[in-house]
């Protein structure tokens, strides 16, 4: 049995089933701590407002208190796809970078630490389109929860036959310079000591 049509909406997970897909994503970590539930006093001092906050740098920091009041801080602390191991170093960095956003929390410890990987295209943005009956939407950037189920709807209706809306059509969906990528991301290192330049100098 053939299929008429092939939904591929993979993200960062992406593989070579689809190569040509593959090798203009490119997988990313992302990496968040989480305290104990902090005393109210303290909680309020962090973040008076009670609002999910993040800052501008290049290897940006994200953060918010929990309705229980933990402290969620996250970053791309390492840009390698999430492992336990990755996971744990992660977690020092971001205790690290922590300690510097709220020195308050200096020596507080991560309760809880976990990661993910997202799916970054190399102009930064989602891709929406089709290909040799294959249609996909990907390249979120950490955006996903909404633009993933947004787009999913629009592909779905279109497949359907029903009306359908898509933002990025005909958008350029480009690969690395001189094709020198091949959907395995030897750069990392290389990018991530280049943002953490950016940020030291900014």
């Amino acid at each position: 049995t053939q299929a008429g049509a092939v939904i591929v909406a993979s993200g960062a997970y992406t593989g070579r089933t689809t190569p040509r897909i593959q090798r203009k994503i490119v997988p990313l970590g992302s990496y968040i701590i989480a305290t104990a539930p902090l005393p109210p006093d303290l909680a309020r001092e962090l973040l008076p407002r009670g609002r999910m906050a993040f800052d501008t740098r290049h290897l940006l920091h994200y953060f918010r208190l929990t309705p229980d009041g933990r402290m969620l801080f996250g970053g791309r602390a390492r840009f390698f796809p999430e492992s336990p191991a990755m996971v744990r170093a992660s977690a020092a960095v971001l205790e690290r970078d922590r300690a510097q956003v709220f020195p308050q929390l200096r020596g507080t410890p991560a309760e809880y630490a976990w990661g993910g990987t997202l799916d970054v295209a190399f102009d930064m943005m989602p891709h929406a389109g089709h290909h040799d009956g294959c249609h996909y939407a990907v390249g979120y950037a950490g955006h996903g929860v909404a633009m993933a189920t947004y787009l999913g709807t629009q592909l779905g209706a279109q497949l359907a036959g029903a009306p359908f809306t898509n933002p990025f059509a005909g958008l350029p969906f480009l690969g690395a310079p001189l094709g020198l990528y091949d959907g395995r991301p030897w750069f990392l290192p290389f990018a991530g000591a280049w943002y953490a330049l950016l940020d030291w100098v900014q």
